[in-house]
């Protein structure tokens, strides 16, 4: 994973598909380096809160709230 995100274009290959996009990280890791260029790629920035690496062991409440929106908004076109 570390060699593709170095040198695969992992960040060109995730913008790629024309679909809505989300971005999930935790709290703790707000400042991550890429969050304005992905925001500026019109992906949606989704700060699971009490959380560091793992949404999914911190706060899988909220995790999958932010998801189940996404996916109903895709499906209702908006």
């Amino acid at each position: 994973m570390v060699d593709l995100s170095d040198h695969g274009k992992l960040f060109e290959r995730f913008l790629a598909p024309p679909a809505p996009k989300m971005f999930m990280y935790g709290q703790q890791n707000n400042t991550l380096s890429y969050l304005p260029a992905l925001a500026e790629a019109g992906v949606e920035l989704s700060e699971i809160e009490h959380c560091a690496h793992f949404p999914m062991y911190s706060n899988p409440p909220q995790m999958w709230a932010r998801i189940t929106d996404l996916v109903t908004r895709a499906d209702a076109g908006t």
